[in-house]
């Protein structure tokens, strides 16, 4: 694409004094991993996309369904008839969107693997619970980085930019965390605006962190009431009892397990094993079995026996749609008696 084309693309988001022609310059270099592409991540996703940063990295582990569609953006009726996985029609949907953004899909649940292997400039937390953002938080501690913390339920919302080393951390916000954790695998219901507040406010706050992360506030925390019209923002401050805070370590468990485990809310069902996949010869052993294989560097995609499978290179294998837990232990085990040879260590 010609210059003169790249300016005019971005010419009103430039045209603000905040950001000018030096800001957008740092948001088209910057990387930012979405954590979530559900109801908020599928917005924030969109959002950023047309803001024109360099490259997103999409994290999540499910396919779109038919509930979805009330409250995500992105994805459509014919996403759910062919059962996409979301980072993948998240994917298709912003490369028409924006090609000269650089989209990674990561159909895996968020891990301190994967943290530690990524390289970005921020995170963007939309997820859906709190065992995965104790994560996120613990690893801000550890490595240094701020996120944007975002969350939705009913008509009620929370936004703070978080970075545990310059104000408080998600404990400090939320000192029953441990009991949130606790009610990861409830159904809570969420009002459509209030998805698209949420994701705005985010958004805003992770562009206003590239541009001049020098003047953000990292003890700021918005709270949105959509289905009155009320925006309050509230100072936090740390705790003197913060686990996180007084750690600076990782209590986090690592969830490595070669037990088959479902993910709450879906039929979506993981495993790891103990050896690692090597994906090419993986994919050589499909595709000469007639079976269609969406490859990528970190991952490959594919039909087994009617039900779709994801691989990781490190291992992990994630099946989608088995109607129960006894069902997916049966096709993980027909799975790995025809591939155990292809595994290394």
């Amino acid at each position: 694409m010609k210059e003169a084309e790249t300016i005019d693309r971005y010419d009103r988001q430039r045209r603000v004094t905040s950001i000018g022609a030096a800001g957008q310059e740092k948001i088209s270099q910057a990387t930012v991993l979405v954590a979530g592409c559900g109801a908020l991540g599928s917005y924030v996703a969109e959002q950023l996309t047309r803001a024109g940063v360099a490259h997103l990295i999409l994290v999540d582990p499910d396919q779109v369904s038919l509930t979805n569609l009330q409250r995500q953006a992105l994805f459509d009726e014919d996403d759910v008839k062919q059962h996409r996985l979301k980072v993948m029609a998240a994917k298709n949907h912003l490369n028409q969107i924006n090609h000269e953004v650089e989209i990674t899909p990561l159909p895996a649940p968020l891990s301190i693997d994967l943290l530690n292997e990524l390289d970005f400039d921020l995170v963007i937390d939309c997820l859906d619970n709190y065992q995965a953002r104790d994560l996120i938080n613990q690893a801000a501690w550890v490595h240094q980085f701020s996120y944007v913390f975002g969350s939705c339920a009913g008509n009620f919302g929370n936004v703070m930019l978080i970075d545990p080393s310059k104000g408080p951390c998600l404990n400090d916000v939320f000192p029953d965390l441990e009991a949130l954790k606790a009610t990861d695998c409830d159904l809570i219901g969420v009002t459509t605006p209030l998805v698209p507040l949420v994701a705005a406010n985010q958004v805003s706050l992770a562009l206003h962190y590239l541009v001049d992360p020098a003047t953000v506030n990292y003890d700021r925390l918005l709270t949105i009431d959509a289905w009155n019209g009320d925006f309050n923002y509230f100072r936090v401050q740390k705790r003197p009892d913060c686990p996180v805070c007084a750690n600076h370590k990782l209590t986090v468990e690592p969830d490595v397990s070669p037990q088959v485990r479902v993910l709450c809310g879906s039929q979506t069902y993981l495993m790891d094993l103990t050896e690692r996949l090597d994906l090419n010869d993986l994919a050589d052993w499909l595709t000469d079995r007639q079976i269609e294989v969406e490859q990528s560097p970190k991952f490959i995609h594919f039909t087994f026996n009617q039900n779709e499978l994801s691989a990781f290179k490190n291992g992990r294998l994630i099946l989608y749609g088995a109607p129960d837990l006894a069902d997916a232990e049966n096709q993980f085990d027909r799975f790995l008696a025809v591939t155990n040879h292809l595994m290394t260590q």
